[in-house]
């Protein structure tokens, strides 16, 4: 999976003709450690532990940069824009919850959603190019609070 972001990234710079950044290399390493959905914010407070001149300007262009180059998949939830994921990283659809109160995303697979879907399309006989399955409520933690 690594692998295959890494060649996306390079591929991107050298076709665009970008000159070399360990600023650019740092976000996109450090990136690739991240497991799950993340925010330009959420980058930002990590790198600027690393490397305190970093601007927020500086991610927001790297990120966009791996959204072009297919490394990264910007994610929308309800009406909050600017959530990121490695492309790479699920190979296989999924879907998510998100918690009202704290934000928190969860994915998940379910074959039996998955079925049902493609059941319901063939049925109206709608073909599906994608979909998305958002499901809005509490997590554990917040319904404890």
């Amino acid at each position: 999976m690594a692998s295959q972001s890494k060649v996306r990234y390079d591929s991107y710079i050298q076709e665009n003709q970008l000159k070399s950044s360990k600023r650019r290399d740092l976000i996109f390493e450090h990136i690739l450690q991240i497991q799950g959905h993340f925010t330009v914010d959420n980058i930002y407070q990590e790198i600027s532990k690393i490397d305190r001149g970093i601007g927020i300007a500086t991610i927001y262009r790297t990120v966009k940069l791996l959204v072009a180059s297919g490394v990264l998949t910007e994610q929308t939830f309800g009406e909050k824009k600017g959530w990121f994921e490695i492309a790479d990283q699920k190979l296989e659809h999924h879907d998510h919850m998100i918690c009202t109160s704290c934000g928190k995303i969860i994915e998940f697979h379910n074959k039996v959603i998955e079925s049902n879907t493609y059941q319901i399309a063939k049925t109206h006989r709608f073909i599906i190019y994608s979909h998305k399955l958002e499901i809005f409520g509490l997590c554990n933690t917040c319904q404890k609070q």
